[in-house]
């Protein structure tokens, strides 16, 4: 919880003329801030050195620095400042506030990062790139926003949210210029040597012309760019700024990229298998030595390999590929870690009348407690008779993992159009 502490020493006049007594300030003192400087406090507090103060005045620049959320808590001594006549001293110690968020700006464009930076910093002391969870630091940079945009005759609707991913704790606040009709142009790529301009400007053609929006328009880059590349061989690619220039109202995309070099497989192994020989592993896996390595094949390869573990009834089965690099060629480690047997729980058949149940459910031959073989279902299906003369179906089939009991339920659903 964050306290305010006020020890006030005015020795001039009685209580009741205080706060109408003008005084001097001399100095401001801070101390217990790691984060902040003693001039971005004095200055967040509204205090002017050398300018007359009120008690008033000293009370509102303790109540400011409390409520901006920066400090976890604010303790202030105001004394008189010996050999002036009506001198006084603002003794602040704070603490600082234990966590804060980035604060992203979604489609600012008119000045790159550093100067906004710098101009909010101009206008909020305390703001150094990111925000307090609470206080009114939040508002007031969107104020800010406002007053910049405003000033400049831009677009000033400012709106801004507190971001979280599903299930995870917030993770940044983003501001964001509504109804500002921000139009990606384009996408220019530096660094890029390896990849025809063709193949970039393909995977990234669906974002043109959309709205740009910094968040959606990186993510889409992390997605696509980098997989690209893993697809030709070079597996260390990374992006190495995303920066958004406006040209003739519109945003191109400054894309520099580290290509990073190009491997080619050297070799691979197994370890960890035991329900499946290494060999029979192998026959999935459709990269050969001495090509380069296209990361998107071999992710389908061990995704087909991790699946042959389902038919013992490994529903869990996991496969690491542990890369190991030598100049410009990479060996697999595949290692697989089989898990828990899964056993056969429930079958659940909707849909259908009792006689057709009744014969579908005697020929199912997959008893509970059984390892469960999940390529027995689709061998079940296709040789399943149902009879509905005169109507199209079709099965809705959905397996349902009880992990506590590390059973497989099976329900089918006949859907009939």
């Amino acid at each position: 919880m964050r306290r305010l502490l006020l020890l006030l020493l005015c020795l001039l006049l009685p209580a009741a003329g205080r706060a109408a007594t003008r005084f001097h300030l001399v100095r401001v003192v801070v101390t217990g801030s790691t984060r902040y400087s003693q001039d971005d406090v004095t200055r967040a507090s509204g205090l002017v050195i050398n300018a007359q103060v009120s008690q008033d005045d000293l009370q509102a620049a303790a109540n400011r620095l409390g409520t901006s959320g920066a400090f976890a808590s604010v303790e202030f001594l105001f004394k008189m400042v010996a050999g002036t006549r009506d001198g006084v001293e603002a003794d602040f110690t704070v603490k600082d506030a234990a966590k804060s968020l980035p604060a992203v700006f979604e489609n600012f464009v008119w000045l790159s990062d550093a100067d906004l930076r710098q101009a909010l910093h101009q206008a909020l002391p305390l703001y150094d790139g990111s925000l307090p969870l609470s206080g009114t630091m939040a508002d007031d940079l969107k104020a800010a926003l406002v007053r910049m945009q405003t000033e400049k005759g831009l677009p000033a609707d400012v709106s801004y949210n507190l971001f979280a991913e599903m299930g995870q704790p917030p993770s940044a606040y983003k501001f964001k210029l509504e109804n500002a009709n921000i139009k990606i142009r384009d996408f220019r790529f530096s660094g890029a040597g390896h990849l025809s301009p063709e193949l970039l400007a393909k995977a990234v053609s669906a974002a043109k012309g959309g709205d740009y929006l910094r968040s959606e328009t990186e993510k889409m880059l992390s997605l696509t760019v980098p997989q690209l590349y893993r697809e030709h061989g070079y597996l260390k690619m990374a992006l190495a700024e995303v920066r958004p220039t406006l040209e003739d109202g519109a945003v191109v995309v400054n894309v520099a990229v580290a290509e990073g070099d190009q491997y080619r497989l050297a070799g691979f192994s197994w370890l960890g298998n035991t329900l499946i020989s290494s060999d029979d592993l192998s026959k999935i896996i459709t990269l050969k030595p001495g090509e380069p390595v296209n990361a998107s094949k071999l992710d389908s390869d061990l995704a087909q390999a991790r699946k042959l573990f389902r038919k013992f009834g490994h529903e869990s089965a996991q496969i690491m590929a542990k890369p190991a690099f030598a100049e410009s060629n990479v060996t697999y480690t595949f290692e697989v870690r089989e898990g828990d047997l899964y056993r056969m729980g429930k079958l659940e058949i909707e849909g259908l009348d009792a006689e057709n149940t009744r014969q579908l459910i005697q020929a199912w031959k997959l008893s509970p407690g059984s390892p469960y073989d999940d390529t027995y279902l689709r061998q079940f299906l296709t040789h399943a008779v149902v009879r509905i003369p005169g109507r199209r179906w079709e099965w809705l089939v959905a397996e349902r993992l009880d992990e506590p009991q590390k059973t497989v339920n099976v329900h089918l659903q006949l859907k009939i159009e």
